[in-house]
């Protein structure tokens, strides 16, 4: 198996055209544009439709406490009309820092609000004159002023048990990052649960896990340390959330080890404390065999459209572009 799209984290916007559109040429379906405190979104993933035919333009992630479901409609309409259908919408509650301390909003009932996200933009994107009472939402008598309407599929980027059991209930898609090959099937039987409560088809949700990727022939093991870098940084320096996820699927002295490395010295403390079976568990990183075979136990484990997060922060140009031409 070989990844079906990518995600360019830290990587500024003409790099990111860049791998796009190699990405692109060499077949690969989708390109995932993050957002955070720094370039907006939006304009990236216009621009990059611009410069594009075939490959699907994603975000990922819109968070749910920034946009209402309106406009995250009314801006998944007009990108997919700008891309005559090659939009796809991910979505994810972030976390408590950003949400409250950038953005201002109360980082509240997460799991509530995203239902009530996928089924408000739904309805939008249907066509629908939207009638709705939520809990966080009431909305009635409005439609999208538009002559065409695009259902975008939804996917939503979720680790706990009761979201992953949501995103199989709601979403087109589930989107986990670091989350072990070894750990991903047992982690789908939420999903595939929340698919029957669902009475949807549990192989009709897109599983598409983020994995930090990067391959080199002539230096796998720089490779391999890129790769090591970005599971560092997530576990080690975003407060407990992705430590919490790792230590649930066995590698809780790992995460005490990076999250101390973190403490100690910073990015390469972390990076340090991250070992070789993180690396394979958590990776796809090496010579393009070593990679290949990581894809392929994600394969065998449940996943259907892996995503390469390529580390451009600290990957050199010419190593993104070799790991893009592998994918």
């Amino acid at each position: 198996m070989a990844a079906t799209g990518i995600t360019v984290g830290g990587s500024d916007r003409e790099d990111l055209f860049e791998y796009a559109t190699l990405a692109e040429s060499e077949g690969v379906d989708s390109v995932w544009v993050g957002e955070s405190w720094g370039p907006a979104s939006v304009p990236v993933m216009t621009q990059l439709l611009e410069r594009t035919e075939r490959i699907d333009v994603c975000s990922g992630i819109f968070n749910i406490y920034s946009r209402t479901p309106g406009l995250v409609a009314m801006t998944a309409n007009t990108l997919a009309d700008i891309g005559d259908g090659r939009f796809r919408v991910g979505i994810g509650a972030s976390g408590p820092a950003v949400i409250e301390d950038f953005h201002g909003a109360e980082f509240e009932r997460p799991l509530r609000r995203t239902r009530e996200y996928i089924e408000i933009i739904r309805g939008y994107l249907r066509g629908d004159r939207v009638e709705y009472e939520g809990e966080f939402f009431e909305l009635s008598g409005f439609q999208l002023d538009t002559d065409t309407y695009h259902e975008c599929p939804v996917y939503v980027a979720a680790m706990g048990e009761t979201n992953r059991q949501l995103s199989g209930e709601f979403a087109d898609g589930w989107m986990p990052f670091i989350l072990p090959s070894s750990g991903l099937n047992d982690a789908l039987e939420a999903v595939h649960r929340g698919a029957s409560r669902g009475d949807r088809d549990p192989e009709s949700v897109d599983v598409a896990p983020w994995v930090p990727t990067c391959v080199s022939e002539r230096d796998p093991e720089a490779a391999r340390q890129h790769a090591r870098s970005v599971v560092g940084f997530y576990v080690g320096a975003m407060g407990d959330y992705y430590a919490n996820t790792v230590t649930s699927f066995g590698f809780g002295e790992e995460a005490n080890a990076i999250q101390a490395g973190w403490s100690d010295d910073g990015p390469a403390g972390a990076a340090a404390a991250v070992t070789d079976e993180m690396v394979d568990e958590f990776c796809a990183a090496g010579t393009p065999t070593q990679a290949a075979a990581s894809f392929d136990r994600y394969e065998a484990a449940g996943a259907d459209s892996p995503v390469a997060y390529l580390p451009a922060q600290s990957a050199p140009t010419e190593m993104l572009r070799e790991t893009v031409r592998w994918l």
